[in-house]
């Protein structure tokens, strides 16, 4: 009971998705149900056609069938015999031939059509599920892999088109038509209805059993894919280091591995799919043999003509197919549902971070920012920082240092609100940063990040990431700015169109071109993440020179273990320990200071 209502709520649930494609819907209906409906009335006209045929080859004159007629149904008594008239044979072939041609033409356009809806269907879910992915706060991605994520995007997320559109629609129109048909059936004779339709339930318990099997097989089948997707994936982003420790073998049986996994579930899939199919098809072969039985057997008692027995004998195929569409149907959400209610878990998950229900559009700032008694914690009872508290005002360029996973970094994350403390608050310009919206925080607060992210895309594109409506004016002021313009114009082949990650190899340029795209949004508050990160001595140069010049008038935290370059840009140094700050100066009063501050510096210059 309780998988019958999870199947009913994700069908019921999907259903939303089809207001994408509303207006083609109906006349997909349409002709899916013409296109359904035309082989029963071939196989209906088959039967009178052949009984006037027959009937003009008793009496030696084949020839003479053009002046015959037959009857327009298959029974002339009962509760269709006011339809029962008789109809020129040349009538009969034509609706019979037409019924052919148009099946065909009708299977063309529904296919057609179809095609239409899948594709406009398939880029509505995929678009939602990567838009709802990135809505997601920075814990969700740290607790995730890259590859099983983008496999969930791009593939399981077709599972839910696939639900509507092999899943539903079209058994639904099967349905439908068989309903009319078995109607018609009966009153041709309700004794040879039973007698086609005697195997059903077997037929069903069958396929039902199948389905089981085919669903969880399918379960393996996406678990090996995501593993195998997450392996490609470690293989793609860490290849340098797997090339120079020679570490191809290692990662070779790890994919083997996946693959392997991957492929026996799919193997798996295939057998239980077939044997649905070549079940199906048994029965369709056992209950012609009993409608032919009983048909010869007995159609004295039951009133039947020979053209009704041969309409039975052909709708019993066409029926199965159709009843085969529908249980195929079923086997095939059964293995799509792991897909489906995987897009769904994604499209549920919820950001940890968000805006409050009252909060408020974060007016102009002027980079007055206080850290009021902060504390968190990644895991329950370890907190990273403990009662943090300092003050930054504006116009100021504060120094962060500190040991490794002393939570320099962490403090980025909260003023960014990637995470949100567990106990105290943030102010900037006395504004409680929970209060504000996170859209407009990260218009007034900017970083720079360790390892800067750019698409495989021209310098212009991958630095209007910032600011898309930016105009190529202002990008050039930007990378002005950030002192990299004239290495753009005058060392890159191709200027601002030259192709970052193919043209671009140097570590220290993208590194400012990175800071040009942090400057293009013009923030009051600029965080900078190990700015001389690959930096060469004038690459350095032009970082402390646009620190010096940006952070006139603006509040800026830098993040280094460069502390010369700390001790050259920062007004003050903050030296974050044990989750609090413990120091607090300029490099020359902290120097004076027998603290963690000197032995840092004195560490790395060799002392």
């Amino acid at each position: 009971m309780a998988a019958l209502a999870s199947s009913l709520h994700l069908v019921w649930r999907s259903l939303g998705m089809l207001r994408a494609v509303r207006g083609v819907l109906a006349l997909l209906l349409v002709i899916g149900v013409i296109a359904s409906a035309l082989p029963y009335v071939t196989v209906a006209a088959f039967g009178p056609m052949v009984q006037v045929i027959s009937e003009a080859g008793n009496a030696g004159n084949l020839s003479g069938v053009w002046a015959l007629s037959g009857p327009l149904v298959a029974r002339q008594d009962g509760l269709l015999h006011s339809l029962a008239g008789p109809v020129p044979f040349a009538v009969l072939l034509a609706v019979w031939a037409a019924s052919l041609v148009l099946t065909q033409l009708m299977y063309f356009v529904n296919a057609w059509i179809g095609a239409r809806v899948e594709r406009v269907l398939l880029v509505e879910i995929r678009q939602r599920v990567h838009d709802h992915l990135q809505s997601l706060s920075l814990d969700f991605f740290l607790g995730s892999r890259s590859g099983e994520l983008m496999h969930r995007v791009i593939t399981e997320s077709a599972g839910v088109q696939r639900l509507l559109t092999d899943c539903l629609l079209p058994p639904l129109i099967d349905v439908v038509v068989l309903v009319v048909v078995i109607s018609y059936l009966l009153a041709l004779s309700w004794q040879m209805t039973v007698a086609a339709l005697i195997l059903t339930p077997l037929a069903l318990l069958t396929l039902r059993f199948a389905g089981r099997h085919v669903q969880a097989v399918m379960r393996r089948v996406t678990n090996a894919e995501r593993a195998m997707a997450t392996e490609v994936e470690q293989t793609i982003s860490g290849i340098a280091e797997i090339q120079m420790f020679n570490a191809q073998s290692v990662r070779s049986k790890r994919f083997h591995a996946a693959s392997e996994e991957a492929a026996r579930g799919s193997a798996a899939s295939v057998v239980w799919m077939q044997a649905t199919v070549n079940g199906s098809q048994i029965f369709v072969a056992l209950s012609t043999v009993v409608v032919l039985l009983v048909g010869v057997g007995l159609s004295g008692h039951f009133g039947l003509t020979f053209a009704g027995l041969l309409v039975f004998a052909g709708v019993v195929p066409v029926m199965f197919s159709a009843a085969q569409r529908v249980l195929g149907a079923y086997t095939t959400y059964q293995s799509l549902a792991p897909n489906v209610t995987s897009t769904y878990e994604l499209l549920d998950a919820e950001p940890s971070v968000r805006d409050a229900e009252h909060a408020v559009v974060l007016g102009e700032v002027h980079g007055n920012l206080v850290f009021e008694d902060v504390t968190f914690g990644y895991v329950p009872g370890e907190n990273v920082l403990e009662g943090l508290s300092f003050t930054v005002a504006e116009g100021e360029t504060i120094g962060l240092v500190g040991g490794i996973g002393s939570g320099k970094s962490t403090v980025f994350n909260l003023m960014l609100r990637f995470r949100d403390p567990q106990h105290g608050r943030i102010l900037l310009d006395g504004n409680d940063i929970s209060t504000v919206t996170i859209e407009s925080l990260r218009d007034q607060v900017s970083k720079l990040a360790q390892f800067p992210f750019f698409t495989k895309d021209t310098i212009r594109e991958n630095i209007r990431l910032a600011r898309p409506e930016a105009t190529d004016a202002d990008v050039d002021e930007a990378c002005t700015a950030a002192h990299i313009h004239s290495v753009i114009t005058a060392k890159m082949h191709d200027g601002y169109d030259t192709v970052v990650d193919v043209q671009v190899p140097s570590g220290g340029q993208k590194r400012l071109i990175a800071l040009a795209r942090c400057l293009l949004r013009r923030p009051e508050v600029l965080l900078l993440d190990e700015p001389t990160e690959n930096l060469d001595a004038d690459q350095r140069a032009r970082m402390i020179g646009v620190i010096r010049g940006y952070a006139n008038d603006r509040t800026c935290v830098v993040i280094s273990h460069d502390l010369d370059f700390i001790a050259a840009v920062a007004d003050r140094i903050l030296v974050l320990e044990d989750g609090h700050i413990t120091q607090s100066g300029d490099h020359r009063t902290l120097m004076a200071q027998d603290g963690l501050y000197q032995r840092l510096h004195d560490v790395q210059n060799g002392n």
